[in-house]
């Protein structure tokens, strides 16, 4: 019997090209090693892995121990081919559990200057784990508050392709403030979800892909094959105050993105009241069950908009996380 967890260290400590690949053969060994299927029923639902958590945990954090040995391999000029494809393979085994990794796999084809998240990894990282601690249901309700432009939008895209892969079968409901902005976010996320186009979603979720689409309604359903058809599509995009009741349905997240339309909103403590009623009875009510959770990410325009009024809402409830961003550090730099 392989004991795994005295040879892999070891393995790692050589540092070593061929002992990192031995060691990164092993953490998969390791992380299957006392894991069993639980059958699904029928061709929709295929089954779920259930994993030793023990031997789940160590495989990961050996994988990220053998990782960063062989990103140091690759600053050194060893073998540095070999040890960026063995980086990347190590971001692919740890994409479908950790939304870090994710956001670097799915990129690694695409030219340097036109990544997203890497470049801006140091900053977006409080936000992604977060947003793990969300998917993972160490919170319900996580509120992002960042200046214009930062790429707000396109962090919660990233985690909407992540979360559907690990959930295509359950639906998820984005709002905003029109559909204009929705459109060009669902254009966003079939490009994400492309199995020809550059990102790499579907390396991290084999087997899986759109099955169908409605541009004039803005749905996305997510499957296995076209049997897969359900009546709530995986991704629904609708505008706040459009009138989702039987429409729509979020079961696995609720997502709002800058809710509010504008400077004259904005200033309006009625029009705040009537937008906050609209959020509660249009896209709230729009959520089933019990495992639904919400995120909200925006700019912030007042204390009385939507997110303010959720931050006092769940002022002390661990439940609940809100971030904040300025637009300047202390030293007024951006």
């Amino acid at each position: 019997m392989t004991d795994y967890k005295t040879l892999i260290p070891k393995l790692i400590a050589r540092d070593d090209p061929y002992a990192l690949s031995d060691a990164f053969d092993l953490c998969r060994e390791l992380e299957m090693d006392g894991s069993y299927i639980v059958e699904g029923r029928g061709k929709r639902d295929r089954g779920t892995t259930i994993y030793d958590q023990d031997n789940f945990s160590r495989a990961h954090e050996f994988n990220k121990q053998l990782r960063i040995a062989a990103n140091r391999m690759v600053r050194d000029g060893v073998d540095a081919d070999n040890m960026i494809d063995l980086y990347y393979k190590s971001h692919l085994f740890d994409a479908p559990h950790f939304f870090d990794s994710f956001c670097i796999y799915i990129e690694k084809d695409r030219a340097p200057e036109k990544q997203f998240y890497l470049p801006r990894r140091k900053q977006l990282l409080p936000c992604a784990e977060s947003l793990q601690d969300l998917e993972d249901g160490k919170i319900e309700l996580l509120g992002i508050s960042e200046p214009p432009g930062v790429g707000k939008t396109t962090l919660a895209e990233f985690f909407l392709a992540w979360t559907v892969g690990r959930n295509p079968f359950l639906p998820n409901l984005i709002g905003s403030h029109n559909n204009s902005f929705l459109g060009g976010m669902y254009g966003e996320m079939l490009r994400i979800l492309d199995p020809m186009g550059e990102y790499k979603w579907q390396d991290v979720f084999p087997g899986l892909g759109v099955i169908n689409t409605n541009a004039k309604d803005m749905m996305i359903g997510i499957g296995y094959e076209k049997s897969d058809d359900m009546r709530f599509k995986t991704l629904e995009f609708s505008s706040i105050g459009s009138g989702n009741a039987g429409k729509v349905r979020a079961m696995n997240i609720l997502y709002c993105d800058d809710l509010v339309d504008g400077i004259e909103t904005a200033m309006s403590i009625d029009r705040l009241d009537k937008l906050w009623q609209m959020y509660y009875t249009d896209l709230r009510q729009r959520k089933v069950g019990t495992r639904c959770k919400e995120l909200h990410i925006a700019t912030r325009w007042s204390v009385h908009d939507v997110l303010g009024r959720l931050e006092r809402d769940y002022d002390g409830d661990p439940s609940a996380r809100f971030i904040r961003f300025p637009a300047l550090n202390a030293d007024d730099e951006s």
